[in-house]
């Protein structure tokens, strides 16, 4: 009997629910009770060059210096500089919970505020503001859910909004 002659059976496709639980570790935990707690971004400055890391890292993103020991905790933010943004017009899922989220929305690339060498970045929504009228350079500021919405997630942060500096 030959293989060969017969044809292939198609691949059989399961739609199977994945969930996984994970803890966040000693840096993102306290980012994240941060956020939910006291409605404030931090992050770390390193000890070794100065780089401002948000979200905080264990190790240094630019020279790899060790952090873990005594760690240079920095408020961040609540404003930043728009460096970049683009418009979607279309649904997205929001990963936190598989819902569709849908409509128009500007995601931007924001500088938040440090009081460390450099600027922390983080990709976030910029809301309450046309499109047209966002530029490079735009100062923004995070407009946070009410406390008792908060999850500890980066969607704690509804959006940012134009400060008008």
């Amino acid at each position: 009997m030959s293989y060969t002659t017969h044809k292939p059976v198609p691949p059989t496709r399961l739609r199977t629910y994945f969930s996984m639980d994970y803890p966040v570790g000693l840096f993102n935990g306290r980012f994240a009770r941060e956020m939910r707690d006291n409605g404030r971004l931090i992050g770390i400055v390193c000890r070794h060059c100065g780089f401002s890391m948000l979200p905080p890292q264990a190790v240094c993103t630019v020279c790899h210096g060790e952090n873990i020991k005594d760690p240079n905790w920095v408020e961040m933010g609540p404003e930043a500089t728009v460096a970049g943004f683009m418009t979607f017009n279309m649904p997205f899922i929001d990963t936190n919970d598989l819902s569709v989220q849908k409509g128009h929305y500007t995601v931007g690339q924001l500088m938040v505020d440090s009081p460390g060498r450099t600027s922390g970045f983080l990709w976030h929504f910029i809301g309450e503001a046309d499109a047209s009228q966002l530029r490079n350079g735009m100062r923004v500021r995070a407009i946070y859910r009410p406390r008792d919405e908060r999850k500890g997630l980066m969607t704690d942060i509804l959006h940012w909004v134009p400060t008008g500096e």
